[in-house]
């Protein structure tokens, strides 16, 4: 199917590209779902590093992960995505933690932090995923911040694709994917 219902399934596309042997981040692990999913892409030469404030997610998480060794969870906050040298992929999935406290929310101005520095430290022709919810007590501030952002992004260096479930109702996700480009 060419169009999609869900952003797990924009994501899923994404990820049926090669990223064998490269470098993801999950800047929000959440229970690790993505982050799982970020590992079967880049498979046992690749790496994928995380990032969560809260220790119930880094712990459901690795739960997840026993089986894989090619990985390592950071209780932190995704503004310090730039512990990473470099890497090829990275998935934002903005909210807060199912099951957990929704008071607990990623933020605007970290959220922001954390994608300027992405920009910065993400290889040529690397994506960067962005899934914006609203629903928390933040979420509108943040969608309109990462939004305004993204929509700046240089033209020049990247391209930026947005994705809307236009005609869903309850506050459907955004996803946004950013790709840089190669050097000329």
């Amino acid at each position: 199917m060419i169009v999609k219902e869900k952003y797990f399934e924009i994501v899923d596309e994404v990820l049926s590209h090669n990223f064998l042997g490269k470098i993801a981040v999950d800047a929000t692990v959440g229970r690790g779902n993505d982050t799982l999913k970020l590992l079967k892409a880049v498979g046992e030469k690749g790496f994928v590093y995380g990032f969560d404030v809260q220790e119930d997610a880094i712990s459901s998480a690795e739960k997840i992960l026993k089986d894989f060794k090619n990985y390592k969870l950071f209780l932190e906050s995704h503004e310090n995505i730039d512990k990473i040298e470099k890497f090829d992929l990275v998935i934002y999935n903005l909210g807060f933690l199912p099951g957990s406290d929704k008071k607990i929310t990623t933020l605007k101005d970290s959220t922001i932090i954390s994608l300027k520095k992405a920009k910065k430290k993400i290889n040529c022709g690397g994506i960067i995923i962005v899934v914006s919810y609203l629903g928390h007590e933040n979420s509108f501030e943040e969608r309109e911040g990462v939004d305004d952002f993204i929509k700046n992004i240089d033209q020049r260096e990247f391209k930026v694709e947005k994705r809307e479930f236009y005609n869903q109702k309850h506050n459907p996700p955004i996803v946004y994917l950013i790709e840089k480009k190669a050097k000329s």
